[in-house]
């Protein structure tokens, strides 16, 4: 696949995500995905799939700003920033009913057309701020 390919494959993932994970993640990562998040964190596509749909039930009107989307070869990198207001249950956290904003960086390898492979660094230090910080006033 060309790298344009790639690119528009990244920009109908995040279309997905804005629509709260409305399809099948199966459009867009291989069987056999592997995810690293912080470096901490090493998901198969069904743990990504989980871990995805909890964000997107726990958090409304999320939109989703490309800041930075470029790539060569196999490989596509991804700036993002994340708006949203904290409706449900995440984490253990319940709703809060705050605007959040979160930014994450991620590289993406792609295989027969579909995502293989990501690393992903999120900022959810400044996410878990933004939830448990004293209210205002």
């Amino acid at each position: 696949m060309s790298v344009a390919a790639h690119e528009a494959l990244i920009r109908r993932w995040i279309a997905l995500a804005d629509r709260g994970f409305d399809g099948d993640f199966g459009e867009f990562f291989v069987p056999d995905y592997a995810g690293h998040v912080s470096g901490r964190l090493h998901m198969d596509l069904a743990e990504l799939e989980r871990l995805e749909r909890g964000f997107a039930a726990a958090f409304s009107g999320t939109r989703r700003t490309i800041e930075d989307l470029w790539g060569a070869a196999d490989k596509m990198v991804l700036r993002l920033t994340t708006r949203a207001r904290h409706t449900g249950e995440f984490n253990g956290i319940a709703a809060t009913q705050r605007e959040i904003v979160m930014t994450a960086l991620v590289i993406y390898r792609f295989r027969d057309g579909r995502i293989a492979e990501s690393w992903g660094e999120l900022d959810f230090a400044g996410l878990w701020r933004q939830l448990t910080a004293p209210a205002a006033g």
